[in-house]
C-alpha cells in the first residue's frame, strides 16, 4: 500500500510482511523529512500498527544535524507515544556511507532512551528485508 509517493520519498506498507518501507529518492530538506516520516507515523496510528521498518539511504547518504537531531528529539519519542511496544528498524546504506559512519562512528548523547527501537544497520536492501522478516517472526514465536 503506497503511503506516501513524492519526488524525495517513496513510503509504502509492504502488508505481506507488514514492514512499512521509507525509500529516499533524494536528499530531503527539514520540512520535507518532517513530512514524510509524519505521514508514515499518522498512517501507523490510524490505518495499521505497525512495529517493523525499513528505510533506504542509499540514495541520498547521511542526514543532517539538524534532521537526526529531530528524529532522536522529537520524532521517536512520538513513536514510542503512538506504538507502545518495541519495534525493529533496518537501515540501508550505501557502501561509502556504511563505512564512513564504521570509520568516524561516536554514539550521540542524545540517543539514549531509544531503547524500544533495535536498529540493524545494512549495506543490500535484502539482507535488511530478511533480516526485519526473520527477526519479527522470531519476536512473534515468544510472544505466543
Amino acid at each position: 500500500m503506497v503511503i506516501k509517493d513524492t519526488p524525495y520519498v517513496f513510503i509504502t506498507h509492504n502488508v505481506t510482511t507488514d514492514i512499512l518501507l521509507i525509500n529516499w529518492r533524494r536528499s530531503p530538506s527539514i520540512k520535507q523529512l518532517k513530512d514524510a516520516y509524519s505521514a508514515a507515523l499518522q498512517y501507523v496510528q490510524d490505518v495499521c500498527l505497525v512495529t517493523s521498518f525499513c528505510t533506504d539511504l542509499t540514495a541520498i547518504g547521511p542526514l543532517n544535524r539538524e534532521q537526526e537531531a529531530w528524529l532522536m528529539q522529537e520524532y521517536y519519542p512520538n513513536v514510542f507515544t503512538i506504538i507502545n511496544t518495541s519495534i525493529i528498524a533496518a537501515v540501508v546504506f550505501s557502501d561509502e556511507h556504511f563505512k564512513a559512519i564504521v570509520t568516524n562512528y561516536q554514539q550521540p548523547e542524545f540517543t539514549l532512551g531509544q531503547d524500544f527501537i533495535q536498529f540493524n544497520y545494512f549495506t543490500s536492501f535484502q539482507e535488511a528485508m530478511h533480516w526485519l522478516v526473520y527477526t519479527k517472526k522470531g519476536q512473534e514465536i515468544l510472544r505466543s
